[in-house]
């Protein structure tokens, strides 16, 4: 086996272990361009929502030519056909336009990055022309293979392919949602013809590649399930337990200084039972935005348990970490429900300083929990720090 092919089947064995997109994105890129060697390359990842083709990473091109293309996911635009035919294309395939003269692509082709597994083409139509190159493959399609055959023609090549594609059953059984973007490589300053060998080998990298992304974009959900409440988006009680553990631990060993807060809606369950549950989980939702909209980014905020909030403020002394919570404690009962009048809320704060309250986890939780119970009992809507 040639140097390249062993490096090619390494490259590709780290992008199946690898669970970062960014890291899955940057190695695609080098992989292409190590083992090509392409003049120029650029990955281009589709915004679905917005409908939009964004440029990502390249090689070879200037500083700025592919992360400031964004091209409209749209008909006119020949540049996105891949994204709608599911099939890699050759720029001579590809009118001109504005994008690809910006770039100064003559000598090109597009790969689309397919983030599904594909039935083969003679499964999808039941084709029975066994002596066609692309039957019986697994996971391949016609136009990855040289010289197919269709059971409607006798062969899958000509000026006419492209129009042949569109009105293909491949083609139609097409979902956009499923091209995660695509790869250019272009030889435009070199010359250099790409062989239809070449595409086809990029086209099987990059399937490869669109399924390690849906496969992180999966694993980045679940773990992001496994530490945040459903409701507020916030951090959940597992999660914040563990950080807080972590972060009492380094306190001790390195120095600095922890408040802990601890927040609870006042008479909440008389808010479910005036205006309905449904009323409850806006209130909820909504006091979880304020706070994550007033405090740092470096601070922890988790829903703790039905109406309560616990809040890390890390490298914050008892002082400051009273101005803080008075600053929430304000926002939430000057302001009314959005979109809803009717609803006024407030919250009862506790604070507890890691080595002026206590000395340990379980102490700085108690301690919290202490001085929430002394805001209640002096009348709620209040700030209590003993």
């Amino acid at each position: 086996m040639e140097d390249k092919e062993l490096l090619l089947l390494d490259m590709l064995s780290l992008i199946n272990e690898e669970m970062d997109i960014d890291a899955i994105e940057e190695r695609f890129v080098n992989i292409v361009s190590e083992v090509f060697s392409f003049d120029r390359v650029g990955l281009f990842f589709v915004k679905h929502q917005k409908e939009i083709l964004q440029g990502k990473l390249c090689k070879g091109f200037e500083p700025g030519t592919i992360s400031s293309i964004k091209i409209p996911v749209a008909e006119e635009f020949p540049f996105t056909r891949p994204l709608a035919m599911g099939a890699p294309l050759r720029g001579s395939e590809i009118e001109a336009d504005v994008f690809t003269r910006k770039m100064g692509l003559t000598n090109y082709a597009i790969i689309p990055i397919v983030n599904q597994k594909r039935i083969s083409c003679w499964r999808l139509k039941n084709c029975q022309v066994t002596d066609c190159p692309a039957y019986g493959k697994h996971g391949l399609r016609c136009w990855l293979m040289q010289d197919a055959k269709c059971c409607d023609r006798s062969e899958f090549a000509g000026e006419d392919k492209s129009e042949l594609c569109r009105i293909c059953p491949v083609f139609k059984s097409h979902n956009t949602n499923a091209i995660e973007g695509i790869l250019l490589v272009d030889n435009s300053q070199s010359g250099r013809p790409i062989a239809d060998k070449t595409i086809s080998i990029l086209s099987v990298i990059a399937h490869a590649v669109g399924i390690a992304i849906n496969n992180s974009k999966a694993y980045s959900h679940a773990l992001r399930e496994a530490i945040h409440d459903d409701l507020t988006g916030l951090h959940n009680r597992r999660y914040f337990n563990e950080r807080l553990l972590d972060e009492v631990e380094r306190a001790k060993r390195y120095g600095g200084e922890i408040s802990l807060l601890l927040c609870d809606i006042d008479f909440f369950k008389n808010v479910n039972d005036t205006f309905g549950h449904p009323v409850g989980d806006e209130v909820l939702i909504w006091i979880g935005k304020i706070f994550r909209n007033r405090l740092r980014n470096t601070d922890i905020v988790a829903r703790y348990g039905g109406e309560e909030f616990m809040i890390i403020l890390l490298n914050t002394a008892k002082d400051k970490a009273f101005d803080i919570a008075e600053d929430l404690r304000c926002t939430v009962a000057e302001s009314p429900l959005p979109g809803n009048e009717r609803v006024k809320v407030s919250i009862s704060i506790g604070i507890a300083t890691l080595g002026v309250d206590a000395n340990s986890f379980d102490g700085l939780i108690r301690s919290a929990d202490k001085t929430m119970y002394c805001a209640k009992s002096r009348g709620r809507n209040r700030v209590c720090t003993t």
